[in-house]
C-alpha cells in the first residue's frame, strides 16, 4: 500500500527511514516509491493539531497532517523492531568480510525514530499521539536569502537566485499576495507567531550586502515563509506549512481565550486582535509589504532583480486577510458543537465581525 496521510500506516509498507532534523522530523520511504513525513514537536499535541485542522484546511487545503493513531504507532514499532533485527544480522555478515549494505546514517535514523516513538507515541484519551504524519512535498523557503555566515559557493548562489525568483513570481501572480494575507490570518487565529509577528516585533537581520541590521516589522521567520509544489504538473504555491508554534501562549485547547490572555506570564495578547480592527489590519498589511519590498528591491536586493510590483500590493494582502477571516468564520460556524473551548472562544471573538 502507498504511504499517504489518508491511508493507515503499515509496517509492511515502509522500506527505510531518514532523520531530517534533530530526531523529530523523519522521512519514511515506501516500497512502492511513495514517501511520508513524520514530525514530533515539544509542547504540540495531537489533540491540538486536530483542534486547529478546520482552520488549516480553510486557508491551505493542500496541507494534510494527521496525528498517528495508537495502531499506527504499533506498526511503527513493528517496523523498527524488524529493522533493528536486520541491523544485528548485518553485523554478523560484516564480520565475515562481506560488503556493508547499510550506512551509519541509516542506523542512527532507526535509533532516533525509536527514541521519538518512545517519547511522543503515547496516545491521549482522544486516541491521538503527539507524532503527526504529513504529505512529503518539494519545499523552498525564503530563509535561503539570509546570510550564509561563511563563504558562499557559486552553486549556493545559483540555488538562492532560483528560489528567490520563484518567490517573487509566486507573490506577484494573481492570488499570491492574497494567499500570504490569508496565511497570516490563519496563523494569528491559532496563535502562531513563528512566521509573522503581530505587534511590530519582527526579526532583526543583517542581510548579505547590507552594512547594518534591518529590523523587519512583521516577518519573524524567513524560513517559515514556504513555497511548495504539491505534485507533478502542479504549480508552485505559497503554503501554511509549519503552522504550530510550540512557544505560543495560546495552545491550551481546554481553556478559553480570556483565561489564556489573563494568565500567561508575558502578558501576551491573542495575535488575531490586531486583525479585528480595519485600521490596524491595514497597517499590518502595509508593514508586511514593506518587509517584502526590502527583501526584493532591485537596488539593494541580493540579486538585483524582481521587485514586488504593483501599487495594489497592500490592498491585495489586506483582501487576503479579510478573505481568510471570512473563510475561518464559515468553516467554524458549522462545527460549533465540536469545537474545543479555546477554538470556540476564538470563534466567538470573530463571528460578529
Amino acid at each position: 500500500m502507498t504511504l499517504a496521510v489518508d491511508q493507515p500506516l503499515l509496517a509492511s509498507d515502509i522500506v527505510d527511514v531518514r532523520d531530517l532534523k534533530g530526531g523529530k522530523i523523519f522521512l519514511l520511504n515506501g516500497r512502492d516509491g511513495s514517501s511520508l513525513i513524520l514530525k514530533a514537536e515539544d509542547s504540540v499535541t495531537g489533540d491540538q493539531i486536530k483542534a486547529v485542522a478546520p482552520i488549516i484546511k480553510t486557508i491551505d487545503p493542500s496541507i494534510k497532517m494527521k496525528p498517528l493513531t495508537p495502531g499506527e504507532v504499533l506498526e511503527l514499532r513493528s517496523f523498527l523492531l524488524n529493522k533493528a533485527r536486520y541491523i544485528q544480522h548485518l553485523k554478523k555478515i560484516m564480520r565475515m568480510g562481506l560488503n556493508k549494505p547499510i550506512t551509519e546514517a541509516e542506523k542512527q535514523a532507526v535509533m532516533a525514530l525509536d527514541s521519538c516513538v518512545r517519547t511522543y507515541g503515547t496516545a491521549s484519551i482522544g486516541g491521538r499521539t503527539n507524532i503527526a504524519k504529513m504529505t512529503h512535498v518539494n519545499m523552498s523557503t525564503l530563509g535561503i536569502v539570509t546570510p550564509f555566515g561563511r563563504g558562499v559557493t557559486d552553486e549556493e548562489w545559483d540555488e538562492a537566485r532560483g528560489v528567490f525568483r520563484k518567490f517573487t513570481k509566486a507573490l506577484n501572480k494573481s492570488g499570491g499576495l492574497e494567499k500570504l494575507g490569508a496565511i497570516l490570518a490563519g496563523d494569528f487565529f491559532i496563535g502562531n507567531e513563528d512566521r509573522f509577528h503581530s505587534f511590530g516585533s519582527g526579526i532583526a537581520l543583517k542581510m548579505q550586502g547590507e552594512s547594518k541590521s534591518h529590523h523587519f516589522k512583521v516577518i519573524f521567520n524567513l524560513g517559515n515563509i514556504i513555497l511548495v509544489k504539491p505534485g507533478k504538473g502542479k504549480r508552485t504555491v505559497l503554503s501554511m506549512l509549519d503552522y504550530m508554534d510550540p512557544n505560543t501562549a495560546f495552545l491550551n485547547i481546554d481553556k478559553d481565550l480570556d483565561s489564556l490572555e489573563s494568565t500567561n506570564k508575558y502578558g501576551d495578547k491573542w495575535p488575531m486582535r490586531v486583525l479585528l480592527n480595519p485600521a490596524s489590519r491595514k497597517k499590518i498589511a502595509e508593514d508586511l509589504v514593506d518587509d517584502l519590498r526590502f527583501l526584493m528591491k532591485p537596488e539593494k536586493s541580493l540579486f538585483g532583480m524582481n521587485n514586488l510590483s504593483g501599487s495594489r500590493a497592500v490592498s491585495r494582502v489586506n483582501n487576503g486577510i479579510v478573505d481568510g477571516i471570512k473563510g475561518i468564520k464559515k468553516a467554524l460556524s458549522v462545527r460549533q458543537a465540536k469545537l474545543s473551548p479555546l477554538i470556540g472562544s476564538y470563534y466567538d471573538a470573530i463571528k460578529n465581525i
